[in-house]
């Protein structure tokens, strides 16, 4: 059972880890660059945290 416990919290990592570089992204987005913070935007930087935890787990090194 611990065996299930820990591969279900290895396979969220990746998640909340791209809901984090989101969140920071979307907190940039919003304050310095002076967007609108919509659903639309959190989307988008949820997507582009997403991408990003893709290209550093995954790398071409």
């Amino acid at each position: 059972m611990r065996e299930l416990v820990f591969e279900l919290l290895l396979r969220l990592v990746k998640p909340f880890g791209a809901v984090l570089v989101g969140a920071v992204v979307w907190l940039i987005a919003i304050g310095p660059v002076g967007a609108h913070g919509s659903a639309e935007l959190a989307i988008l930087c949820w997507l582009a945290g997403g991408a990003f935890v893709m290209l550093v787990a995954e790398g071409p090194i």
